[in-house]
């Protein structure tokens, strides 16, 4: 079976139509810019952070602890006294839906809009036991 120039032009047309579908929908899910970092341990609301406000916070658990930086709009777990130190070493977040999350801690960080700090008591997106 010999490849002809029509099935040449086939494939490279649905190459670019895939890729162009790739871009679309790419550009459509990037997330939004929060402006509100919610840490929860247990899976109780402990804290709401603004981001645009430069600090440091401590989350204790069990005593353990967490120490949070907030600095120009992004936020990061820069100390922590757990074993694995994963969470330490996560990207700090600043986009709606982004999270860091330490398991030996409980604690759980995201980012959200402050309006839809209401919405959030009434769906459940995640279970911490």
């Amino acid at each position: 079976m010999k490849i002809k120039k029509g099935d040449i032009i086939v494939i490279v047309g649905l190459l670019c139509l895939s890729l162009g579908f790739n871009f679309l929908i790419y550009k459509e899910s990037q997330k939004y810019d929060g402006d509100i970092l919610v840490v929860e341990q247990d899976g109780k609301i402990i804290e709401r952070l603004p981001l645009e406000k430069d600090g440091e916070y401590i989350a204790r658990y069990g005593g353990h602890y967490n120490k949070i930086e907030i600095k120009d709009g992004k936020a990061k777990v820069v100390e922590a006294d757990c074993l694995d130190q994963i969470c330490t070493h996560m990207h700090a977040i600043s986009k709606e839906g982004e999270t860091i999350i330490c398991l030996p801690h409980r604690l759980f960080l995201e980012v959200e809009e402050s309006d839809k700090k209401s919405q959030k008591e009434e769906k459940i997106d995640k279970v911490v036991r």
